[in-house]
């Protein structure tokens, strides 16, 4: 003899489906339970999908914080350019005002 379930054709659930099934479960503190209850869907595949809806989270903190850390290094970099070339300006009136007194000293 079958059971129900077995007879009962897999539902497929798009990102955006487990996305808002996941974050109901969490910002209406509904139990587990009742969430598999509400959507037909197991406890296991639950877990599973909060898993990868926790680690998403995870992974974009980290890429935000490397983002920010890409964006001072580039403000390193500007200001270093900065540098080199007031550097370059202060060298080139440094060496005027070197002819300067030379040939007002001649």
């Amino acid at each position: 003899m079958s059971s129900d379930s077995e007879n009962t054709p897999r539902r497929k659930f798009s990102p955006d489906q487990k996305f808002k099934i996941i974050k109901e479960q969490m910002t209406t503190r509904t139990s587990v339970t009742d969430i598999c209850k509400k959507y037909d869907i197991s406890a296991g595949n639950f877990y599973k999908w909060q898993e990868k809806f926790l680690k998403g989270a995870l992974d974009n903190f980290k890429k935000s914080d490397e983002g920010a850390t890409k964006a001072e290094l580039r403000k390193i970099a500007e200001q270093e350019q900065k540098i080199q070339k007031m550097q370059a300006a202060i060298t080139e009136i440094v060496q005027e005002n070197i002819e300067l007194k030379k040939s007002l000293g001649e």
